[in-house]
């Protein structure tokens, strides 16, 4: 490879060496680093040629920050600012998007597996058709596992689950209540017939925005659903009801805290990277998950396009990174792929941009990439006589 340094930070340094230590071929090193810093973050990406951020969604913009003072590049997997929603953390982020430009450098965000993989799928389907009026995104997954495993941030998760979700509905954005919109909907085998709400997500905040720049094609529409058993949709909907997700804070016999904090710092800690890589081995963790991308050209109509994503199930991961799961694979690798775009001069694009708004060139490469890498990727065409 011709990356001659790994710089990894976090703000609990023995994750970070331990990263570092596995990690890298020898050319990685770990510090502490507090990402609500962008003093501490500069300092720390000086001489960088591209800052990747992989911490909580609240912090992207003083990670650019960081970004812009360093001069490189920038790359990221998901959006939001403090007490705030997705679309606040992106129009934040595009209020940076003149200088990133003024500087000759790009900062691509929401790259992982869905935002994502899911935007670039979702421009390709949109330039197939000469009219697309919705965009619908469905995604569901089967985990099971004998110990408690958590698979990404559960604060992210949680917050997610419970913020008013973010819909373009009759060429406009509205907010659905949490855990509203709920329908069944027929996945492939082996996920079948699952019931799916409304979830915040970042290509509802993207794809109504960019999309209309590779040709207006009368886009109306744009949602986007997670799905899974009715019992742990229930299951979930009465926690947060409860309150005690809630990112707020409350007075607690004279303490501001967080519940969420509360309920996130109980819960049973994750096993070692070695322990899950075992487990997964031994069949005692499966875990499963699909993405289906659907573009309309009429809103009443079945779609005309249709993208489904099968990222590597947690046995194939596992012999790929032992220790990782579907969705930190799923989420690095397509990142990773971008990020090797910047670096090598691929992406030529300045300011700030999501996937949608690459070149469909720099998009159909990806997706090959993607395939090589582990990702079944099937793409079907309907043309209504």
């Amino acid at each position: 490879s011709n990356v001659e340094e790994i710089r990894l930070a976090d703000l609990d340094e023995d994750l970070a060496t331990s990263v570092a230590a596995r990690w890298g071929a020898g050319k990685t090193t770990a510090s502490k680093v507090d990402a609500r810093d962008p003093t501490a973050v500069a300092r720390f990406a000086h001489g960088a040629d591209i800052l990747v951020n992989a911490v909580l969604p609240e912090w992207v913009v003083p990670v650019m920050e960081a970004a812009l003072d360093v001069v490189c590049h920038y790359l990221d997997m998901a959006t939001r600012v403090p007490g705030g929603t997705v679309d606040d953390g992106y129009e934040a982020q595009m209020k940076l998007d003149q200088r990133f430009r003024d500087a000759g450098l790009t900062a691509l965000i929401t790259t992982g597996m869905t935002p994502g993989v899911t935007n670039s799928l979702a421009a390709i389907g949109y330039e197939n058709l000469e009219r697309c009026e919705a965009v619908r995104i469905r995604a569901t997954s089967t985990f099971q596992s004998e110990i408690p495993v958590r698979l990404w941030s559960q604060e992210t998760w949680f917050i997610d689950s419970q913020t008013p979700a973010l819909c373009y509905t009759d060429g406009s954005f509205r907010r659905a209540e949490p855990f509203g919109g709920r329908e069944y909907f027929d996945f492939p085998e082996p996920f079948g017939r699952r019931p799916v709400t409304h979830h915040e997500h970042e290509e509802v905040s993207t794809l109504p925005r960019w999309l209309p720049r590779l040709g207006e094609k009368g886009l109306r529409h744009v949602d986007f659903k997670m799905g899974a058993s009715d019992a742990s949709l229930d299951a979930l909907k009465a926690v947060v009801d409860s309150g005690m997700a809630s990112p707020i804070p409350r007075d607690v016999k004279g303490m501001l805290i967080r519940p969420i904090d509360v309920l996130v710092s109980n819960l049973p800690p994750n096993p070692s990277p070695d322990e899950i890589a075992e487990l997964a081995r031994a069949g005692r963790i499966t875990d499963e998950g699909i993405y289906e991308i659907d573009l309309h050209e009429n809103l009443g109509a079945p779609p005309a396009q249709t993208f489904l994503v099968y990222p590597p199930n947690m046995q194939a991961v596992t012999e790929l990174v032992p220790g990782a799961n579907r969705i930190s694979y799923g989420t690095s690798v397509p990142a990773a792929i971008y990020g090797e775009y910047l670096l090598d001069g691929t992406i030529t694009t300045r300011g700030v941009l999501p996937p949608e708004g690459l070149p469909r060139e720099t998009r159909l490469a990806y997706v090959e990439a993607l395939v090589a890498r582990g990702f079944r990727i099937a793409h079907r065409t309907t043309k209504w006589l």
